[in-house]
């Protein structure tokens, strides 16, 4: 991520060794979210958005005609494919051996260019990202607006406990005078980046130019002073680690499942041995008594528990819609509070509607957080009440509410103008309509591209390998997942406000508490609205977890039950085994248990300084 023309798409040809593959103008540059993977061979698809009769489709392309789809100078210039204007994004597939093990580079428009949309979806989907790389260049000195938006980033990546996620990479080092005056300016803005610690920044000075050089020419001085090399030591093994604890976390998990259950029955055998009560036989009937009222139980609770964890996670429903309520409320207050109070989001509704943007964005992340928290406290519950072992599940993150996206919308949902003023403002948010529509687009495919992603590294192997599960009820419609409507609103929100600009500026020329009364009146409707679509989208996201956790929970009963079989047929044996070899069997059990419970304890201790290597 970064600024429009800092050298982005110049970067990734020459970290993937690919010369000539991503187009580089020095005018607008990238014009779409372009995704790069590993394939058997090179696969370049366009997405092309639905154009009044033209349908949205995908088309393979070669390399050679990506600069007319994706190049923003050519386009505009007229030079660009027909369709050049419908393109939404572009995915490539490469034989390149360090796109390996499942790893997706993702090129995004300037956060300051044209498509600022494409960007924004990006926070959406940040939280899932293992490396950020932050591109400006020596020769122009960091913006205040990409401060802000840096500290937006060190938030979602969470830079507080992994810095390293966040790197900060200056190119064009070889056209400076001094390179090492930029990094040191670079350093020192960065310092009022409240989420940001100094002393554990990654910055890295690199020529994508000289490295690029280096690959045609073989000049071995020119590598040198490109610098790629600390760049690569940094920024490969930050990946390697990552994808690999993750793989790690998952195996370790499920080791431990099964580590637990061989020794249930072990353990149930040895405490009915060990008994000194009873006489054998009579120790050995309780136990197996034991076993089937256990199965008997979990046959009972296999009817009720399910109920009763809809009734939890109905309250939980309840409670965040609540909260969804109070800080939406809140939200809009601030925000009417602060265009009555500061002249310049007057003056230029792009401020005021950003704000709106990322806000939203902002407070769905934090809700989601909550939804994640009161659903693991029931999940915590549920195991103690039915001693039952559950899958770590988390449900999926809540879908930002959209601003209005059609002039329909917009004129069945607003109030009777009462000013000419309101009137014309009511024309602008039909122009930013468009607007909304193509930023929905480009960010719906970003967003869908790092859910599958995160797919493929938390569930486990078997399902990674069906796919994904869909959320949604019968005849909603095809699946999208909970990412890619998060991309596809916020990437709506913000294409509206690009729009919207334009055809503001006669604002600026009216008195301060017209310009109020406009703006109070344009917005009246979109509160409730934001409300009912959050509290629908909290709902079912809600009761999408709820299904989920309840068929691991029948799941969970049937492995239990099966457990419980295996260990009466373990006292069976034992109470056949009565007086004849009991010292022989109380020794192998014992050594069986000592053996699952050395194994269990190194597999804690391996987990332990998992989570702990994470946190350094």
């Amino acid at each position: 991520m970064g600024e429009f023309c800092r050298g982005k798409s110049s970067l990734i040809n020459a970290l993937l060794e690919e010369p000539g593959l991503l187009p580089v103008d020095s005018y607008m540059s990238t014009r779409a979210v372009t995704t790069l993977r590993r394939g058997a061979e090179e696969v370049i698809t366009v997405n092309l958005a639905t154009r009044g009769e033209r349908r949205a489709e995908e088309r393979r392309i070669s390399r050679e005609e990506l600069r007319s789809h994706l190049c923003e100078s050519v386009v505009a210039d007229g030079y660009g494919a027909p369709d050049a204007d419908r393109v939404s994004a572009v995915s490539i597939e490469l034989p390149n051996p360090k796109l390996e093990n499942g790893m997706l580079l993702v090129d995004t428009p300037g956060v300051g260019g044209v498509y600022r949309s494409h960007s924004t979806a990006a926070l959406g989907v940040l939280p899932m990202a293992d490396v950020v790389l932050y591109v400006t260049d020596a020769l122009q000195p960091l913006l205040a607006s990409e401060l802000a938006f840096i500290d937006v980033i060190a938030r979602a990546v969470d830079t507080s406990t992994h810095a390293d996620r966040l790197l900060f990479v200056v190119t064009k080092c070889d056209q400076s005078s001094d390179a090492e005056a930029a990094v040191l300016d670079l350093r020192t803005r960065l310092r009022v980046v409240p989420r940001l610690d100094p002393e554990r920044l990654t910055v890295v000075p690199v020529s994508s130019h000289l490295r690029l050089a280096h690959l045609a020419e073989g000049d071995p001085e020119d590598f040198k002073l490109s610098n790629f090399g600390s760049l690569e030591e940094k920024l490969w093994p930050t990946l390697t680690r990552s994808g690999a604890r993750l793989l790690q976390e998952a195996a370790l998990a499920e080791l431990d499942r099964v580590t637990t259950s061989l020794l249930a029955p072990v353990e149930a055998a040895l405490r009915v041995m060990n008994t000194e009560d009873r006489s054998a036989n009579e120790r050995l009937a309780a136990a197996a008594e034991a076993q089937g009222k256990e199965a008997a139980a979990l046959t009972d609770g296999s009817a009720v528990w399910p109920d009763r964890l809809a009734e939890e996670m109905n309250a939980v429903t309840v409670e965040l819609k609540q909260r969804v309520d109070t800080d939406l409320a809140e939200m809009w207050r601030t925000l009417r509070h602060a265009y009555r109070g500061r002249q310049e989001l007057l003056d230029d509704p792009q401020l005021l509607l950003d704000r709106v943007a990322q806000g939203l964005a902002l407070l769905t992340a934090e809700w989601s957080q909550l939804v994640r928290k009161r659903a693991a406290e029931v999940h915590k519950a549920l195991e103690a009440q039915t001693r039952v072992q559950l899958r770590d599940t988390a449900p999926g993150g809540l879908t930002t509410p959209p601003l209005p996206t059609a002039p329909a919308d917009v004129r069945t949902r607003r109030p009777e103008p009462s000013s000419p003023l309101l009137t014309e403002l009511l024309v602008a948010l039909d122009a930013a309509a468009e607007g909304a529509r193509r930023g929905a687009e480009a960010g719906g495919r970003l967003g869908q591209v790092a859910w599958d992603v995160a797919l493929r590294k938390a569930l486990p192997a078997e399902q990674a390998e069906r796919g994904v599960t869909r959320v949604l009820k019968a005849g909603e419609g095809p699946y999208e997942s909970p990412a890619a409507l998060v991309g596809r609103v916020v990437g709506g929100v913000v294409g509206a406000t690009l729009s919207f600009t334009g055809q503001l500026r006669w604002l600026r020329e009216l008195a301060h508490s017209e310009r109020v009364h406009a703006f109070d009146q344009a917005f009246e409707s979109w509160e409730p609205e934001q409300k009912e679509f959050l509290q629908t989208a909290l709902a079912e996201v809600v009761e999408a977890h709820t299904r989920q956790v309840t068929e691991d929970l029948r799941r969970r009963i049937e492995e239990r039950r099966t457990e419980c079989a295996a260990t009466a047929r373990a006292i069976a044996a034992a109470r056949a085994a009565v007086g004849q070899d009991r010292a022989v069997e109380r020794a192998a059990a014992e050594q069986r248990r000592t053996a699952l419970l050395t194994l269990q304890e190194r597999i804690h201790r391996l987990a332990e300084d998992l989570r702990t290597q994470g946190a350094s």
